[in-house]
């Protein structure tokens, strides 16, 4: 018995699509992965892999971006209304622009900007004199603060408080001063009323008398 001649399969070899030997064994041969298919399938892996982080990334910065809106908006509406609940005093909304204008105003001072003390401090005439005359004897301010949580409306009287840090030589003075808001200004009261036999520095009435703004008529 004589072998079969393999040039009469290569024509049905080509018509199945396989190999003469994978006719001749009747078996399909197994087939090698390719390197290229290899790194194609993980370069495609990838790819989606950067896009899915990409795209989580977007959405968790964009639910970031709204958390930090919705919690600004709730501050907005809730210190407000601890500042009335915690203080045991009123609130209004004019409280807000009221300790704006007092910040703006103890800023001024702080500053010895004589425009802004005119701006924002009512009655203020001879304020930023007194406050060089002062400043020349050695008296500075070197803080000055509106107290956010003091800001409050009680009996229809609309208080501000300023919180001001002054040193002379080397000596630093922790005082208070009280006004109000009316007419898109603020006007304070006196820090210190002297009494009979008073023994305290002597600019310090001479302070108090010069920021003393406001007028109750």
């Amino acid at each position: 018995m004589c072998a079969p001649d393999i040039a009469l399969l290569e024509p049905l070899a080509q018509t199945l699509d396989a190999t003469v030997l994978e006719l001749i064994s009747g078996a399909r041969a197994k087939q090698e992965t390719r390197p290229e298919n290899v790194d194609s399938a993980v370069q495609e892996v990838l790819r989606y892999s950067e896009q899915e982080i990409t795209r989580k990334g977007k959405t968790i910065r964009k639910r970031s971006l709204l958390a930090a809106v919705g919690v600004c908006l709730a501050l907005l509406l809730a210190l407000p209304v601890l500042n009335g609940t915690l203080g045991g005093d009123g609130f209004a909304w004019r409280c807000i622009p009221a300790w704006l204008c007092a910040r703006n105003a103890a800023r001024a001072l702080e500053d010895y900007d004589k425009e802004g003390i005119e701006h924002y401090i009512g009655n203020a005439g001879g304020i930023y004199e007194a406050l060089e005359e002062l400043r020349e004897q050695g008296v500075v301010i070197r803080n000055a603060e509106a107290s956010f949580s003091r800001t409050r409306l009680d009996d229809m009287f609309l208080f501000t408080e300023l919180e001001l840090t002054v040193q002379q030589e080397s000596i630093t003075y922790l005082l208070t001063c009280q006004g109000t808001w009316r007419n898109g200004k603020v006007e304070w009261m006196q820090i210190y009323v002297p009494s009979v036999g008073y023994d305290g520095p002597e600019w310090l009435p001479q302070l108090s008398e010069a920021l003393a703004t406001y007028d109750p008529g």
